[in-house]
């Protein structure tokens, strides 16, 4: 089984091991019980005989060892018939059909000659009569469950195309399980008249991993769905696959079906990977003579020393941050045998930023410091459900180290940068303050691939409870809701729809309301052009391999936001129009990640350039 960085690409099975068939005889001590062939019951001297008596007319045919009513309905199913003459192919023939019943261990066919011709007389030896059935080396079904497949009544003689039927729909019934490496190597009749049947599940002897040499076993392992000791399932074969890849650690990842060395119906897994770049080292440094000297250093990885953790440290010196420009986070994604994870992260940051009217002019260009801390932790409910709990603090403030500029929408208006008790200008310092919240978001996610998905979808919904009790300057609720859908068009093409919507309630932030426009929601506009309480946006992409690792995009963005008090924003223009782009797209992968380059076409032509996924 293979997966691999292609999108939509077909998992392999690499399977080095001999999938025994299902057994087709029945033993009784050791005596085989045949069925349908003639020359299972046919001996040299059987043979012999019918050679002796090949022409002569047949005057009466009976049967030996079975009950007068039973004798009625097997004489249908023979070609010999008073009257006709004795042919080898004839007499094959019967044997073969009386053996199809399944009933009968032995058919002998005996001549007895007489002045009209031959009597011809079949001995049957039937069946034992089974009195119980008995299973062993089932673990995924119950006895009574196969008992009732198998069918197969108390003190009944056994009839052995019935049971081979049964044994047939038994290993279909595993298979469709994904247990793919089910036989019934062994039947057997007691002399107590115990039908046993033994079943191989195709038990996990080992699981041998390779190729990881900085990732620890115990990471690959916690993320496997199949155990050792546990028979193989090819749909848990295939996801822990998926969720190998997802982990972001491997470029590569492969699985191999070997024979096992304990019994040969079992199988031993190995597993190989290649390992790719998961930390980030950056150091720069400059200086200038209104900043003085200016640096950032950045360490992180997402596999720290090899245990899975993720931790970051950014650190931006001198400057407009004045030494108080910094990130640090740590996440521990198993925290329990559950697979709950547990994050926390402290940040005091600073960015420029511009606000923009509806129409995407400039209005003011200024610094914005973010500090404040969060922890978060992630519960797993089930395969592809997990709720997530998080407090944040964070409070936003205005940072004057550059200064404060009016753009070309207050310009025009006759305002400048001078002009500090305008109403907008009072109206951005008063976007500032601080927002306690507790976050839930329950999170439904099966896609295949979270990288570069070809298939499943991610649904998601989230409740943000601002203040009310928890302090702060604002008191609102949040409602936030995500679809994302993927489906594979075959050779690496891809549909893929993001549909959003969402609602706040209550007195919010500025950096808190709902946004559109810029490469992640609104392409063709600028970030965060469009503001608002209430929001809709979709974006629907047709993805299509160019080269290797080169990926190329057709997109159409649309949404709308809206429900602003005109006195938080009182140069915006609310409008619960319809906003929408189209454009074209580039998407890379990179050692340092993905990159996206895309064109849209909405209000403006803009090019957008980021890094990472879109959706």
């Amino acid at each position: 089984m293979k997966s691999g960085k292609e999108a939509g690409k077909t998992a392999e099975i690499s399977d080095q091991t001999e999938k025994a068939e299902p057994s087709m005889e029945v033993k009784e001590s050791h005596q085989t019980v045949a069925v349908g062939d003639a020359s299972l019951y046919l001996s040299a001297d059987d043979d012999a005989a019918i050679e002796a008596h090949t022409g002569k007319t047949i005057a009466h045919v009976d049967f030996d060892g079975i009950p007068e009513e039973v004798k009625t309905k097997l004489s249908p199913l023979l070609q010999s018939k008073p009257g006709s003459t004795v042919t080898a192919e004839g007499i094959r023939n019967d044997v073969a059909s009386l053996g199809s019943t399944g009933v009968f261990s032995q058919i002998r066919p005996n001549f007895k000659d007489i002045p009209e011709g031959v009597d011809l007389t079949y001995g049957l030896v039937a069946n034992p009569i089974v009195r119980d059935v008995e299973f062993t080396g089932n673990t995924i079904f119950t006895s009574d469950y196969l008992k009732s497949i198998l069918q197969v009544p108390e003190g009944s003689v056994l009839n052995f195309v019935l049971v081979n039927q049964k044994l047939k729909e038994i290993e279909d019934a595993y298979l469709k399980q994904g247990y793919m490496l089910v036989s019934i190597p062994n039947v057997e009749v007691t002399p107590k008249g115990i039908l046993k049947v033994h079943i191989s599940e195709g038990v996990i002897e080992d699981i041998q991993l390779v190729g990881n040499d900085k990732t620890k076993d115990k990471v690959i392992l916690r993320e496997l769905k199949m155990k050792k000791g546990k028979p193989f399932n090819k749909f848990q074969a295939s996801r822990s696959m998926e969720r190998l890849y997802n982990l972001g650690y491997f470029e590569d990842v492969n699985m191999k079906l070997l024979p096992g060395k304990e019994n040969e119906h079992n199988v031993v897994i190995e597993i190989d990977v290649v390992e790719q770049k998961t930390g980030v080292i950056t150091v720069g440094a400059g200086y200038s003579d209104s900043d003085g000297t200016v640096g950032i250093i950045e360490l992180g990885d997402t596999n720290f020393r090899g245990t899975g953790d993720k931790v970051n440290f950014h650190w931006e010196f001198g400057g407009a941050g004045d030494g108080k420009n910094y990130t640090i986070s740590y996440t521990r994604p198993w925290i329990n045998s559950n697979g709950d994870s547990l994050g926390a992260s402290i940040f005091n940051r600073i960015y420029e930023y511009d606000d923009y009217d509806s129409n995407g002019d400039t209005v003011a260009e200024y610094d914005k410091r973010r500090s404040g801390w969060n922890l978060t932790w992630g519960r797993q409910n089930g395969e592809y459900r997990t709720n997530y709990f998080t407090f944040e603090s964070a409070k936003e403030e205005y940072d004057d180290h550059d200064g404060f500029e009016w753009g070309s929408v207050a310009t025009d208006k006759g305002h400048n940068k001078k002009d500090y008790t305008d109403a907008w200008y009072k109206a951005i310092m008063d976007n500032f303050g601080t927002t306690n919240s507790f976050t839930f978001t329950h999170v439904f996610d099966n896609r295949d691939n979270y990288f570069n998905a070809s298939k499943g979808r991610r649904i998601s919904f989230s409740t943000q409870w601002g203040g009310h009790g928890l302090g702060g300057d604002y008191d609102f609720y949040k409602f936030t809701t995500e679809g994302r859908f993927y489906k594979g068009l075959g050779n690496g093409h891809i549909l893929a729809l993001r549909l959003q919507g969402g609602y706040i309630d209550g007195d919010v932030s500025y950096g808190n309301l709902f946004d559109l426009g810029g490469s992640n929601t609104l392409r063709g506009y600028e970030d965060d052009q469009f503001k608002g309480k209430k929001m809709y946006a979709a974006t629907l992409e047709y993805r299509f391999p160019i080269a290797k690792k080169v990926q190329g995009v057709l997109f159409t963005d649309g949404g709308s936001t809206w429900g602003i008090d005109n006195g938080q924003i009182p140069w915006y223009e609310d409008d619960d129009g319809f906003q929408w782009s189209c454009g074209v797209g580039l998407r890379l992968q990179t050692p340092i990640g993905p990159i996206r380059l895309d064109y849209g076409h909405g209000d403006k032509n803009k090019f957008h350039f980021s890094f990472g996924t879109q959706f």
